[in-house]
């Protein structure tokens, strides 16, 4: 039996044993209605196991105790319910960057809505160039494939919609204040839990594809942030003081996005800027906004349907759709 063979038999079980968590199902029929002998069972057993799965074998019946918290693409696939995100999955270990191979991935014709996922990453981005710390096993790690049919000039609104479909979806498993950092941070109770990274591709006035990098802090504990990040970071388990599902996290975020990013194709964040300016934590502050050799200041009044961070000063509003912002205290 070759290895792919062993891959969907093993799906094929585990679909049928988990409709019944806590209840043996007997080898005998499972191996009757399959039309497979019981050493193909056990030999497909051995693989969930391998997987992190919890099934309780005993010599006439196997029984589904559950699932484990990783990022594969059984578990991300398992009623996530979308009609393009997510319905392709690439789950790896361990890799350099998800963005940097969603974009080899989208360069060589892999379909819109496909995501990539990794357990851990050792050279994780954010903006500006910024290292994302990116342990193994704590984090949700996901870059998007998107190919949208709107002209480049639309695409950095892609972030504040990505950051409003992530933080509802936080809220969720979360009694600490989310908020929304513009455009492309998470914070939980004013620290940062969960970062996004838009990257596009496009010509001649016309996108080729864009890649939306998600990292979020789940089950991060304080010790495993670097020194420097340990006063400004966060993560759901700290803030909760107890773990988190990672995998329902992200399939949380994966239903939300698809939701958030068909309204964002009608008409970019018109029907969802109120609920952006509720989790917004610069809507109404004073702050200093740098772009290149540029700085901007003044009090924030609004977010566009654009997603462009509304600067107000001596009278005169100015939109801004990219920048380093930081609140500036009285």
């Amino acid at each position: 039996m070759n290895n792919s063979h062993l891959e969907k038999l093993a799906d094929t079980i585990l679909s049928r044993i988990r409709r019944r968590p806590g209840r043996p199902v007997s080898i005998k029929s499972l191996s009757r209605s399959l039309k497979i002998e019981a050493g193909e069972i056990r030999a497909a057993l051995t693989v969930l196991k391998t997987l992190g799965y919890k099934i309780r074998h005993r010599k006439e019946t196997i029984t589904f105790v559950a699932a484990p918290d990783s990022l594969i693409d059984t578990e991300i696939a398992y009623q996530l319910a979308t009609k393009v995100i997510g319905r392709r999955i690439r789950a790896y270990r361990s890799v350099k960057s998800t963005n940097d191979i969603a974009a080899q991935m989208a360069q060589g014709g892999e379909p819109e809505g496909t995501i990539v996922t990794a357990e851990a990453q050792t050279a994780g981005r954010g903006r500006l160039g910024r290292v994302w710390h990116s342990p193994a096993g704590s984090g949700v790690y996901v870059s998007i494939i998107l190919k949208p049919s709107f002209k480049p000039d639309l695409a950095p609104g892609l972030a504040i919609m990505t950051a409003l479909a992530l933080a509802e979806a936080m809220t969720v498993f979360t009694k600490g204040e989310v908020k929304i950092k513009w455009p492309n941070d998470i914070l939980i109770g004013g620290r940062k839990a969960a970062g996004i990274l838009t990257e596009l591709s496009a010509e001649k006035n016309k996108v080729e594809h864009v890649i939306v990098g998600v990292g979020i802090n789940v089950n991060h504990r304080s010790e495993d942030f670097p020194a420097e990040l340990q006063k400004i970071a966060t993560s759901l388990r700290i803030a909760n003081r107890r773990k988190a599902s990672r995998i329902n996290l992200l399939k949380q975020f994966l239903r939300n996005f698809e939701k958030e990013y068909r309204r964002y194709q009608k008409g970019q964040l018109a029907t969802s800027r109120k609920r952006v300016l509720r989790f917004s934590s610069l809507l109404g502050e004073n702050v200093e906004l740098r772009f290149g050799n540029k700085t901007v200041s003044g009090r924030v009044v609004d977010i566009d349907a654009t997603g462009a961070l509304i600067i107000e000063k001596d009278g005169i509003r100015r939109p801004v759709t990219s920048g380093e912002v930081s609140v500036v205290k009285a």
